[in-house]
């Protein structure tokens, strides 16, 4: 009985001091590549943000979640061709991969954070990436800053398998793609 009630003590304590901050600004950047991974044989671009929130104990980031909206995918590699950037964003929003019709945003939420001893990066963030209705676990290294009342994540680059959530294309041209998603993920929170 004295361990639930120091449990729940904890849990409303952890609570009454927790603050959720909601998401001001972000840049959320993508990399995919041909199976060579030539950069000459990349496609990179941005998604932006629908939703967002980092949730604090003091300065400690605790939990959050950011919500990305895939219909506003962005190829900026293909910026000098408008007609064939046209052509690569809407085959990447249609049922051939995200299917944006049907899977609008994708989310990742913050299960789990722990702080780490490295020179660039403060925090391994665990969580929850779900793309397609498909949910996975992922985990990647952070740095939180503060500055004045607003609090940036900044992500190390982390890849996710295309694949483990359905984004899949012909079998032909599937086998010339790599399977691995790069991304690089900065929220400001205030």
């Amino acid at each position: 009985m004295k361990k639930l009630v120091l449990i729940l003590l904890g849990l409303f304590s952890i609570a009454l001091f927790s603050q959720s901050k909601e998401v001001i600004s972000s840049e959320i950047r993508w990399k995919a590549y041909k199976t060579l991974r030539a950069e000459s044989l990349s496609h990179f671009g941005t998604v932006k943000l629908k939703s967002g929130n980092l949730v604090f104990n003091g300065s400690e980031l605790i939990g959050g979640n950011f919500v990305m909206d895939l219909k506003s995918i962005d190829a900026e590699d293909m910026n000098s061709d408008p007609k064939m950037k046209k052509m690569l964003e809407n085959h990447l929003k249609s049922d051939d991969f995200f299917d944006t019709n049907q899977f609008p945003v994708a989310s990742f939420q913050i299960k789990s954070v722990k702080k780490i001893n490295n020179s660039n990066y403060n925090y391994q963030i665990a969580g929850t990436l779900s793309i397609k209705g498909v949910s996975k676990p992922l985990a990647f290294p952070v740095k939180i800053s503060q500055s004045n009342a607003v609090y940036t994540l900044t992500s190390a680059q982390f890849t996710f398998n295309r694949k483990h959530f359905g984004l899949k294309y012909n079998i032909f041209e599937d086998m010339l793609i790599s399977n691995d998603v790069e991304m690089n993920v900065m929220l400001k929170a205030k």
